[in-house]
């Protein structure tokens, strides 16, 4: 008799170890196809695909058998999240639900997918097209993932986060009971919810205080698929000071493995486009790689129209991929926006699914090197040399040039936009993360429609009919351009009066004529607001204020592939690009070095003192080199204390021992300088 044979995990990814268990009586003989001969209760298998495991119990009498089957699923690198057209009109791709017949037109980008992303109003689609979405899936063998909110209900749950925990057992159940079976369920965001965000209204919560609310969510989720494996979203570089975000983040990833007894097995960016994000991104994937735990980003695009979203959202990979940012583990191609309209065909250049053959296209590779004036270099391919291709040379500057430059932005005009507001932030709002001090001039302000009219202001009356606010350290109109310096634990803000300007749907530059001084990096941003008949605010955009790039000119590779350079002296000291574009078939590539005076990075902390247990613990970390302010993170640390992204370790230690501290420190230029470190402590 075979009373039970079972396999645990139910599935696994390729190279992981599952366990089969069996209780049988009154055998003289177990064989297990395609194992062979076994005994005892249990066994493990590490299969290479979806396997059917027979079970056959042998005596004298005859046999009997029992079957198990375990599937394999390749490891989740890239994931594919489109936004289903079923919550409001004209928002999501409308040809989501073609996506599932055999015969769709995304049979390349498929074949790169590991894991598709739901979302929770996918789930209010017609059952038959659920049905359909699970069975086409599982013939792709592609796994099935869910963006849920984490937070469960509580007493203060009228702050603004995602709190639809309570719902999380529906959309399990829903999925099971529709033939689905959900791997991978991703929080979406509930830290930032619960505890970084520094709006109106805000939780507040403490670290253990969301671990224990989230927890709940989860458990609930896995009383129906046991095998879910979590993971988590969340904000990079945006609202609150980025120092406190990535303090935080580690605290609470350090927490949710201590309480739930299972690390995170993915953290996806969720990234601030806009701002200076390279030494929070390098910073926080170093803490994540300490602690092994993947890291994702999610490549999503912006536009008005369908062409335009998807060429940003590749604007943004290659930008995020070949200018000096840690490549990510996981890469999420996804939206949650009402565009793109089309997923289909992947042949489309307008389309989501070309996004997806993009970037996996064959890789290029571009050195550099600088001698003097010199500077050489190869560009390949996996082919070979690159010959006949244009390489193109800019200067980043590492501070101002003292000259005015045109910082330009385009758009659309939102509908219903009936007045414009000029302005200015520094350590506020679009510009909260940007390191201090700031300083620079502020020219003037066009936002030009075309046909639709062009809207100008500037300082020639000084600061009349503008408004500012804040403790700058200078704030004042110096021969027609503002001139604002802003130190450590100040602010500033401006905004123009609304103006009126109504050009709705219509296309627009703005330009806004800025000079950052000598030995400053600027570090502020110029925004434009759009506003409708009430004065309410519609959209805005906003530009950040830093030393711009210097075109230096342009080269072809010989016939090997090689290329030779001559520079021409800068004005200060800057990081050195070369790039190539890419092509059809290639990604781009990039290749840079630092020209100038620039220490190299370097931690000087040689040692930390002890520590005892009950007492209170506080030492800082110590750095120099590099461009200030600097980044502090580490790996999992002495219970009790917590390392601050201004380089101080403090708390009070809770646990006897000798622990090891490994450290990184990440200075502010782009790409960032990393260098790590790694202490003994003993704690009495």
């Amino acid at each position: 008799m075979i009373a039970s044979f079972t396999v645990g995990p139910s599935w696994v990814t390729t190279g992981q170890t599952a366990t089969l268990k069996w209780s049988v009586t009154d055998a003289t003989s177990l064989t297990i196809d395609p194992i062979g001969a076994v005994t005892g209760t249990s066994t493990q298998v590490t299969p290479v695909a979806d396997t059917d495991y027979v079970l056959t119990a042998t005596n004298q009498y005859g046999s009997t058998q029992a079957q198990a089957t375990l599937a394999v699923y390749a490891p989740p690198t890239t994931w594919f999240a489109p936004f289903p057209p079923n919550l409001w009109p004209n928002y999501g791709s409308v040809d989501y639900v073609d996506l599932f017949s055999p015969s769709a037109a995304w049979s390349t980008a498929a074949s790169h997918i590991q894991v598709f992303k739901l979302y929770p109003y996918t789930l209010s689609l017609p059952d038959s097209d659920l049905k359909n979405l699970f069975a086409d899936l599982r013939r792709r063998h592609i796994a099935v993932g869910l963006e849920q909110g984490g937070l469960m209900p509580s007493g203060n749950s009228t702050c603004p986060g995602d709190f639809d925990g309570v719902n999380a057992l529906g959309y399990v159940q829903h999925i099971r009971d529709l033939g689905g079976t959900l791997q991978y369920v991703m929080l979406d965001e509930p830290f930032y919810s619960a505890v970084v965000d520094d709006h109106s209204g805000a939780c507040h919560w403490t670290v253990q205080q969301t671990v224990d609310n989230v927890s709940r969510t989860v458990a609930a989720m896995r009383s129906v698929f046991p095998d879910l494996v979590v993971g988590d979203i969340e904000v990079v570089a945006s609202g609150a000071s980025k120092d406190t975000v990535l303090s935080l983040y580690q605290q609470w990833v350090d927490a949710w493995k201590t309480t739930t007894g299972t690390p995170f097995a993915y953290f996806h960016y969720d990234l601030a486009w806009t701002g200076h994000w390279q030494p929070s991104v390098a910073a926080l994937s170093r803490a994540l790689r300490y602690r092994h735990i993947p890291v994702g980003q999610i490549y999503i695009g912006d536009g008005t129209t369908d062409a335009g979203w998807v060429a940003q959202a590749e604007q943004r990979m290659t930008d995020y991929e070949i200018h000096g940012s840690p490549m990510p583990d996981q890469v999420i191609f996804q939206s949650w926006e009402a565009l793109p309209d089309h997923v289909l065909p992947e042949s489309d250049p307008a389309s989501f699914t070309y996004l997806i053959d993009r970037y996996f296209r064959n890789r290029t590779q571009l050195t550099l090197a600088v001698n003097g004036s010199a500077v050489t270099g190869t560009l390949t391919a996996p082919s070979g040399a690159l010959a006949n291709v244009p390489i193109v040379f800019t200067a980043a500057p590492l501070s101002g040039t003292g000259q005015t430059s045109a910082f330009k932005y385009t758009g659309t005009v939102p509908t219903g936009t009936q007045y414009i507001v000029f302005g200015a932030r520094v350590a506020l709002e679009d510009c909260s993360a940007d390191p201090l001090p700031a300083e620079f001039y502020l020219t003037d302000f066009t936002l030009d429609a075309g046909a639709a009219g062009v809207l100008h202001d500037d300082f020639t009356n000084g600061l009349t009919s503008w408004g500012t606010w804040g403790n700058a350290a200078i704030a004042q109109v110096e021969q027609n351009n503002l001139h604002v310096q802003v130190l450590s634990g100040q602010t500033f803000g401006l905004n123009s009066v609304s103006l009126p300007f109504a050009a709705a749907g219509a296309a627009y530059t703005l330009t806004v004529n800025a000079t950052v001084p000598i030995g400053s990096r600027g570090e502020g941003c110029a925004i434009t607001v759009f506003q409708d008949a009430k004065f309410t605010e519609l959209d805005r955009a906003s530009l950040q204020i830093v030393p711009q790039r210097v075109s230096l000119g342009t080269v072809q590779t010989d016939a090997g592939g090689t290329y030779v350079f001559n520079l021409t002296p800068q004005s200060t000291a800057y990081e050195l690009w070369a790039d190539y574009a890419g092509d059809a078939a290639l990604w781009p590539a990039s290749g840079w070095k630092l020209i100038g005076q620039a220490p190299a990075l370097a931690i000087t902390t040689a040692s930390l003192p002890d520590g005892a247990v009950g007492s209170a613990y506080a030492q800082p970390l110590m750095a120099t080199g590099g461009l200030t302010p600097y980044l502090w993170v580490g790996g999992e640390l002495p219970p009790g204390l917590v390392l601050n992204q201004d380089g101080t370790l403090s708390g009070t230690p809770t646990a006897a021992g000798t622990y090891t501290v490994a450290v990184s420190v990440v200075d502010d230029s782009a790409p960032t300088q990393v260098v790590d470190g790694s202490f003994p402590v003993v704690i009495h």
